[in-house]
């Protein structure tokens, strides 16, 4: 490791200093007044903390913790709204006769609240250490949808509003240590014009379910009273060639809380950890001294450089520990944070995407959170086993859904590999709203959390802004500038956009011209228009804007798109439009075929467009919806269509060309076994150079149940556009078998496989 001179550490000053830099954050964290729908509101209503509160206990070393309150819960609907005056949230109501639930929960999978709309609250006790006498504690909810307000032992703490980012309060000075305390959380899951995401008219809303309740992880975090309260790691590296880098540059931006009644004076200590085997990466840990008033803050910069780093990429998704500590004066450990980064870089260059070096084009499948029996209260294990089958179709990129995702998605994300663009779920609002002061306000307390819980993911290499908006308009056009310019603030190092659905012919009065690059939801075929627009279109945006990479943020099928708007099915020519006969169920095999249709031939037209430069289905699974739309590649019980494998092989980077066996000679056979990748750039997607991938291969029994002898053969980096070619021995079963190949990505996941009899030919 190597630091200049001086520049290289910057150290922290004072909270009050930077004050006129978190105005803007402030503004856009004020939460919002509840409206009459809310029942009994106080009079003022408290913000999420932004600064520490000053504790007169004195600073001491604690370990820090983090007490989950997953499990069990009490809960109960207040269809009536009587909650408040009958103080449900008092420490001393009785809750036995209330239903136990297991958080993070929806109450919208109960049978009996499957359609409830409205109030409901949870209760549960908890039992804080007893050496947390001296700590500070915050009280931390991942996601509650949609407007949360919560009470711990009776005292009101504040509100919440926006069901898809977490918020926290600071309750040191409320929890009794080593005594029964009770937390109680009014949730509404209500929609109105007025909520982001928002009800559109009196019959419209956004198209998916509102899930009421705790939806994801809620905690107790226990640290000293001072304590490294954020980290944001931006990590830059020296591009050499392709996917290569001699060197790259790590600056931490860390703030400091220090809520206790003394003065911190101490040091903060950071080292680079790799992942795998917790070694530092750098020459030396760096250093800084920090210094916080009582009850005030401070924000320092640490830079380091480290030599020869493992790069983050799809396919070899190396990661690092970024660990910083607080020691004090005297050498108590005050604090320890731990952030995982990835060292990477995203260009969008003359319209063009690039990762570390290397021009790609990607490929990728959006995915509501929605699981059988869980709702958006989805479990880690129904996200993983979603998200492996993900991977399995080839998934490298992906505009996750209309709104920010659990830790686990991205966590996952960066440890399997998959580019993702988190999105606020801004979704169709018209131009009243985006006019609207306060719906502006909503917008940018959400983009914050989002940004400021998703920054330091590797995965995340863009953000946006909304779906769909009436981005055409003048109030659409101003509502993009002043979103994409606050992002700007709050992150400088990524692109911003938004995904629009207006681009079919407008592009002259369309707000993408100041987004990043071209977000394009596209359904030529269905709702746009004839199929035979989808090239032209295409070629009109890049015209408009050749310096914007395009991404294809939706295309898709949904068979039965015309009944609510659209022609008569009658009056459809099938060589202009897809769809399929009045009468034919929307998840039939009949409609899965039209959807194949679709995707074989809209994949062809943007392979010819080299300036797209990825394309993104909707929708992995069938979903929860009013409109009842039918557009998954499984079902909702995860069930796959046909659809399923055709888009896989439409999404693979390399293909088997053929298998060829030898005649048989004293018990041994030779399977030859000719592949390619995809490619050239400019007439293919995806493509990418493949880099340590291995070909596995196995001879089975006919119901594959016995494997009679397998192996793994490693291949060269192969180049888009290349041919590989290798040849497999193998001792002849004595009965009649299967040759099965597979091409595995270095993380394990294979991206297509072939069998063949023992004739050589290849089983369907």
């Amino acid at each position: 490791m190597k630091l200049s001179p001086e520049s290289s550490v910057k150290t922290g000053c004072s909270f009050k200093k930077p004050l006129v830099r978190y105005a803007t954050l402030v503004f856009a964290l004020v939460i919002l007044v509840i409206t009459s729908n809310c029942g009994i509101t106080p009079s003022v209503e408290p913000i999420i903390p932004m600064t520490p509160t000053t504790n007169l206990n004195s600073l001491i070393a604690l370990e820090s913790q983090s007490i989950p309150f997953t499990g069990e819960w009490r809960f109960s609907i207040d269809q009536d709204k009587v909650g408040e005056e009958q103080e449900w949230f008092s420490a001393s109501f009785d809750d036995s006769t209330w239903t136990i639930v297991n958080v993070p929960h929806t109450w919208n999978v109960m049978p009996e609240y499957l359609d409830y709309e409205g109030f409901a609250w949870y209760r549960r006790t908890f039992t804080a250490p007893v050496e947390s006498e001296n700590a500070h504690l915050r009280l931390r909810f991942e996601a509650v949808f949609y407007l949360a307000r919560v009470w711990l032992n009776g005292e009101y703490l504040g509100q919440h509003e926006g069901g898809y980012t977490p918020f926290e309060f600071d309750v040191s000075d409320l929890v009794t240590p080593g005594e029964e305390n009770t937390i109680a959380v009014q949730v509404d899951n209500l929609r109105s014009s007025d909520r982001i995401p928002a009800q559109l008219t009196e019959g419209w809303s956004y198209d998916w379910w509102n899930y009421g309740g705790i939806t994801r992880n809620v905690s107790l975090e226990i640290t000293s009273r001072a304590y490294i309260a954020r980290q944001q790691i931006v990590s830059t590296p020296h591009i050499t060639g392709m996917d290569e880098a001699d060197s790259a540059t790590v600056t931490a931006t860390i703030t400091i809380n220090n809520t206790s009644g003394n003065p911190l004076n101490g040091t903060i200590v950071a080292d680079l950890l790799e992942e795998t085997n917790s070694q530092s990466a750098l020459a030396a840990p760096v250093s800084s001294h920090v210094s916080a008033p009582a009850g005030e803050s401070a924000v320092i910069e640490l830079i380091a450089t480290l030599t020869s780093p493992k790069l983050w990429h799809f396919d070899h998704p190396n990661l690092y520990i970024w660990s910083a500590s607080l020691i004090d004066n005297d050498g108590q450990n005050l604090h320890t944070d731990k952030v995982t980064i990835g060292i990477r870089s995203v260009e969008l260059k003359d319209g063009l995407f690039y990762l570390n070096g290397e021009q790609v084009r990607l490929v990728g499948v959006t995915r509501h959170a929605d699981y059988p029996g869980q709702g958006s209260a989805e479990t880690v294990t129904a996200m993983i086993a979603d998200y492996d089958d993900l991977k399995t179709l080839n998934e490298v990129l992906s505009r996750p859904v209309h709104y920010p995702q659990d830790d686990t998605v991205l966590d996952y994300a960066d440890h399997h590999g998959i580019l993702l663009i988190p999105e606020v779920p801004a979704w169709q609002l018209n131009q009243t709203q985006m006019n609207n002061d306060e719906m502006r306000t909503l917008e940018m307390q959400q983009i914050n959390e989002m940004i400021m819980e998703d920054f330091n993911h590797p995965s995340v290499w863009a953000w946006s802004i909304g779906n769909e908006i009436e981005s055409d308009t003048s109030a659409g056009n101003s509502f993009v500038q002043d979103m994409l310019a606050y992002v700007k603030s709050l992150d400088p190092t990524r692109p911003v956009g938004f995904a629009t659905n207006r681009l079919g012919s407008r592009t002259f009065f369309e707000a993408t011209k100041f987004s990043d690059f071209v977000m394009m939801n596209q359904y030529f075929g269905t709702w746009v228009g004839p199929k035979q627009g989808l090239g032209p279109a295409l070629d009109r945006i890049h015209q408009t804007w050749p310096d914007k990479a395009i991404i294809i943020t939706e295309y898709g099928f949904e068979p039965h798109w015309n009944e609510l708007w659209g022609p008569a099915t009658a009056t459809l020519d099938a060589d202009l439009y897809y769809f399929i006969p009045d009468g034919t169920p929307s998840d039939s095999e009949a409609a899965d075929v039209i959807r194949c249709q679709l995707i074989v031939e809209q994949m062809t037209i943007f392979r010819s467009k080299p300036f797209v430069s990825g394309a993104i289905f909707w929708t992995y699974q069938d979903y929860r919806t009013r409109s009842s739309f039918i557009m998954g590649l499984v079902d909702y019980d995860r069930n796959r269509r046909g659809s399923w494998e055709v888009l896989r092989d439409e999404y693979a980077p390399a293909l088997f060309d053929s298998l060829t066996l030898s005649p048989v000679v004293d018990d041994q056979q030779t399977a030859t076994i000719l592949l390619y990748t995809r490619g050239p750039i400019g007439v293919d997607m995806p493509v990418y150079t493949l880099r340590g991938y291995t070909l596995h291969w196995a001879v089975t029994s006919l119901d594959n149940n016995d494997v009679f002898s397998e192996g793994d053969v490693s291949l060269p980096t192969l180049a888009p556009a290349s041919q590989w070619s290798g040849e497999i021995p193998f001792i002849v079963p004595a009965t009649d078998y299967i040759v099965t190949v597979s091409i595995i990505r270095p993380t394990g996941f294979s991206i297509t496989d072939r069998s063949y009899n023992s004739q050589g030919e290849q089983i369907p």
